[in-house]
């Protein structure tokens, strides 16, 4: 397997795993708003996981779309559709963390 899928689906599961478990402590601290339309959207109509999980399923295609039109291969479209909602995902924690901490 590629060395840059893996590192991408490494840093998705950590950004995912991550986004869910701050995001329910967030909740547990005081009232929690989605930050993204989409996602307050897919949060609201399949509850808290599913929501989000469906949210970053809409990131994973928004990012591959123009990676895969670029006339990529499929390995770099699945290293950076990964690694891109990885990363989106980890901000999205430490954004969480940030509230979380009162600041």
């Amino acid at each position: 397997m590629d060395r840059r899928l893996v590192a991408g689906l490494g840093l998705f599961v950590v950004g995912v795993v991550a986004d869910v478990a701050t995001t329910y402590v967030a909740i547990a601290f005081g009232p929690f708003v989605e930050g993204s339309p989409i996602g307050r959207h897919f949060i609201d109509r399949y509850g808290l996981v599913r929501g989000m999980l469906a949210t970053k399923l809409a990131g994973m295609v928004l990012i591959a779309i123009p990676v895969a039109i670029a006339d990529r291969d499929r390995n770099v479209v699945l290293a950076v559709m990964f690694g891109g909602v990885g990363v989106l995902s980890c901000l999205a924690a430490g954004y969480n963390l940030i509230r979380i901490a009162g600041a």
